[in-house]
Parts: C-alpha cells; sequence; structure tokens
C-alpha cells in the first residue's frame, strides 16, 4: 500500500504493506506505534471494553484460570470475579495509595439499588464510602461500564 505522509511540511510517499507495518509495530517505542497506527488504523488494539466482555474474557486476557469454589459462598464468588475482570480492564494500573492527586474510580450501590460511580475526594463537603484496591479502577468510563456490564455480580455480591 502507497501511503503519503506529511512530516515537517514535506511529503514522503512510503511504500509499505499492512504486513511490513504491523511487524514494525510490534518491535515499536510507543511514539512510533501511535504513529503507525495513525497511518494505519487497523493496526490500533481492539479497547479493553471490548475484549473483556464476561469473566471468561478477563481471564484470557489475564492468562489465568479460574479458581475454585469449594466452600465458597455465592457473593464471595461474585467478589473474586469482579476482582479478576477490574485487573484485566485496568490494563496492569494499579493505584497509588499514597498519592492523593490520583483519581481511583470504583462503583457503588445508591439507596435505590442503582449502581453508580464515584472517585474518593478530599473536600470535607464530600461524603464517600472507602473501598479496596481491588475495587479501584482507573477511569469513569470503565467504572460506568463494569458497573453496566457486569451489574449482576455487584448485586450479588453485595446483596446475596
Amino acid at each position: 500500500m502507497l501511503k503519503i505522509v506529511n512530516i515537517m511540511k514535506k511529503q514522503i510517499k512510503l511504500s509499505l504493506s499492512i504486513y511490513e507495518a504491523k511487524i514494525l509495530h510490534n518491535g515499536a517505542s510507543q511514539e512510533r506505534k501511535l504513529e503507525l497506527e495513525e497511518l494505519f488504523p487497523e493496526l490500533k488494539p481492539p479497547l479493553i471494553t471490548d475484549r473483556v466482555k464476561t469473566y471468561e474474557d478477563a481471564l484470557r486476557e489475564l492468562g489465568k484460570k479460574d479458581f475454585s469454589r469449594e466452600n465458597l459462598y455465592n457473593r464471595e464468588i461474585a467478589r473474586r470475579k469482579l476482582e479478576i475482570i477490574i485487573e484485566a480492564l485496568n490494563e496492569g494500573w494499579k493505584p497509588d495509595l499514597s498519592n492523593h492527586q490520583e483519581d481511583k474510580w470504583y462503583c457503588y450501590f445508591n439507596g435505590l439499588g442503582t449502581l453508580g460511580c464515584s472517585y474518593p475526594s478530599a473536600s470535607p463537603a464530600f461524603a464517600y464510602a472507602s473501598v479496596g484496591v481491588p475495587f479501584c479502577l482507573k477511569s469513569e468510563k470503565l467504572t460506568e461500564y463494569i458497573g453496566e456490564q457486569f451489574k449482576d455480580l455487584f448485586e450479588e455480591m453485595l446483596l446475596g
């Protein structure tokens, strides 16, 4: 495929197949990957929310095997599944508990039984319930996604 690229107001012709672009993409720095993805949008990896639609998808994403359910209550099974799903959705991000400037998103049930999302704040006018590290997500978008996609697991964990 012939691509014409504008680099610093100079046009260059680049003859690169998608196959060759994939090879370059695999070993490239993050900056070069982004440049290649701009030229070849099909190189962009699918979003994590497209890859993790089920608990089994999360296991596959992490390369983990399912845990033993022996002697566990249903709410404990749901909690463990959610921890694995959240780990997959966070794609390696772990909350830094010593960094109070870092947003840490989590899901919660309000008094009406519906699911919402929030993040801890240091404001005295703001009250929130703290949650454990395994339930923190790196973005509001992921929190909204998990709250909708895996609502049944949250209900099982919290309401039994």
